[in-house]
């Protein structure tokens, strides 16, 4: 037994559970030196070694959660649900010319705060419009050349389609009347 416990290679000491740190050299954990100024810079401190155990000054400062807590937390549902669904330059074609309803688009991206408070407007507008007008988002990003073609520099930009043309535009975040005065007009004109 004693033999197998030798030639087996130390294990690490860990910074924490996704990050293993090597062993320190010999020199490394004797001593340290600090540079600075004045009579003080040639100062030794001993080698500062990250807590092994629970007991340690540095593990006992760290606010762990309670399993009441946990569970809480497990608890905890988010009620938003998507209504507008993704669409790609593959399907632009098939969703938006081809639609014989009108269409609303929303040009966004992931980065973009704005547009997050658009896409809410848009998803409750795609609840309650549901089968007279369809709600698609389009990612900025990963489709700049459906952007390009129907000349959009910024961003939460809103497309009203209908019978494939663009009948209207709204740029910028707006409250949700403006997007319903639009599509009741585009609407109306069927």
């Amino acid at each position: 037994m004693a033999a197998a416990a030798a030639s087996c290679p130390a294990a690490p000491r860990r910074l924490c559970s996704a990050v293993a740190l090597p062993a320190p050299s010999p020199a490394a954990s004797r001593h340290r030196r600090v540079v600075g100024y004045g009579s003080s810079s040639t100062r030794r401190w001993p080698c500062r070694r990250w807590p092994h155990r629970p007991e340690s000054a540095a593990a006992s400062r760290i606010r762990r959660p309670t399993p009441s807590r946990r569970a809480a937390a497990v608890r905890v549902v988010c009620a938003y649900t998507p209504r507008a669904e993704r669409i790609t330059a593959c399907s632009w074609n098939e969703y938006v010319v081809c639609s014989d309803i009108p269409v609303l688009i929303e040009f966004w991206a992931s980065w973009c705060g704005p547009c997050r408070m658009v896409t809410r407007i848009v998803d409750e507008i795609a609840q309650e419009y549901d089968g007279r007008i369809k709600c698609y988002k389009l990612d900025t990003d990963d489709y700049p050349q459906i952007a390009t073609a129907y000349s959009i520099d910024r961003i939460p930009t809103v497309l009203l389609f209908k019978d494939g043309e663009k009948i209207d535009s709204i740029t910028g975040t707006l409250p949700k009347a403006v997007y319903v005065k639009a599509i009741e007009k585009s609407i109306s004109d069927q």
